[in-house]
């Protein structure tokens, strides 16, 4: 906590917090209000490898099975599978795998009654379990520990949804592919590939979630404060707080707010998606239920309930005074 508080002043990643530090620092200058900057709550953050993972069923054929498919893509796709490389493949080129091989099985006529039973059996059981792969494809990676980190600080002040373009696409691909992978489409590994990049490179989950928890925190602190008052508190003293009201958070952290909502609203459908998708470990379900637009919950709708607050507060104690608010630019 205290690293973050020794860096945000010349970091850019904590230009947020700045902008409500300053909000809070010149509300405690009136004598009415009595309020330090809230400390650095960290949100939950994103499972190990290990406690996310979703483990899937090995195919191994033996050399006499592998010679007597060779006349099918199943002993090349399971050659690929059983070579050294694949061995240690990549959560996402796993799913690939997973989607290759049933549509070999299923694509191949084998005369051995037994072999072909058992290739069936493989194959259902592979079926059942491309969530998992999914899942894991997705959310196990490198990229998906870059997207949801919660060491790289807010959304930067400047954020524009148009930023996210890139993301939002990416993100719609990965949710058709989601919605058609039962029907075993054959994929672009490089596209596959470059949607998760686009992910990890965008940082973006993991900064929104930090954002929205940080913001809740202000907003809730300051939103006390507010209710508090009562129209003894009208006068000067009132002057001075509804001119930092308008100073700090119409025209700064509103305008922020709206920029980071607007792009929730695009790509927090899409992530949840991808989650109903998946096949998840009970950890990974419930670090994702925080995005959750609908869950009661969630730290998207902690952090809309006390943006409602904060601004309700303000509402009531301005209407108390008789006093009205200017809009934001």
């Amino acid at each position: 906590m205290s690293l973050i508080i020794l860096v945000s002043g010349c970091d850019s990643r904590y230009q947020a917090q700045n902008l409500l530090d300053d909000y809070v620092a010149d509300l405690n200058r009136s004598q009415l209000i009595r309020l330090d900057s809230p400390a650095i709550l960290m949100p939950i953050s994103l499972p190990t490898a290990r406690d996310r993972a979703n483990s899937l069923s090995t195919f191994d054929v033996s050399l006499l099975e592998f010679l007597s498919l060779q006349q099918c893509d199943v002993g090349i796709v399971a050659g690929r599978k059983n070579s050294i490389l694949g061995r240690v493949m990549a959560d996402s080129q796993r799913f690939l795998y997973e989607i290759d091989i049933i549509r070999a099985i299923e694509s191949c006529s084998i005369k051995d009654k037994e072999l072909a039973q058992t290739l069936e059996q493989v194959a259902q059981q592979k079926r059942v379990e491309l969530p998992k792969a999914f899942g894991n494809g997705i959310f196990n990676g490198a990229e998906s520990e870059a997207f949801f980190s919660l060491s790289n600080g807010f959304l930067p002040l400047t954020y524009r949804t148009a930023d996210q373009q890139d993301l939002i696409n990416a993100l719609t691909q990965l949710v058709q592919l989601g919605k058609q992978m039962q029907t075993l489409p054959k994929l672009d590994s490089e596209q596959f590939e470059q949607n998760l990049k686009v992910m990890m490179d965008s940082e973006y989950a993991g900064r929104l979630l930090f954002s929205l928890v940080q913001i809740r925190v202000y907003l809730t602190a300051v939103g006390q404060q507010i209710q508090a008052l009562t129209a003894d508190d009208c006068g000067a003293p009132m002057a001075y707080l509804k001119q930092q009201f308008e100073r700090h958070y119409v025209k700064q952290i509103q305008p922020y707010m709206g920029r980071i909502s607007q792009t929730a609203y695009q790509v927090l459908p899409l992530l949840n998606q991808l989650a109903e998708l998946s096949f998840l470990s009970p950890k990974m379900m419930v670090f994702l239920t925080q995005f959750d637009m609908s869950a009661e919950q969630s730290e998207w709708r902690r952090y809309q309930l006390a943006s409602q607050q904060h601004a309700r507060a303000w509402s009531q104690w301005f209407t108390l005074c008789g006093v009205g608010i200017a809009p934001s630019n």
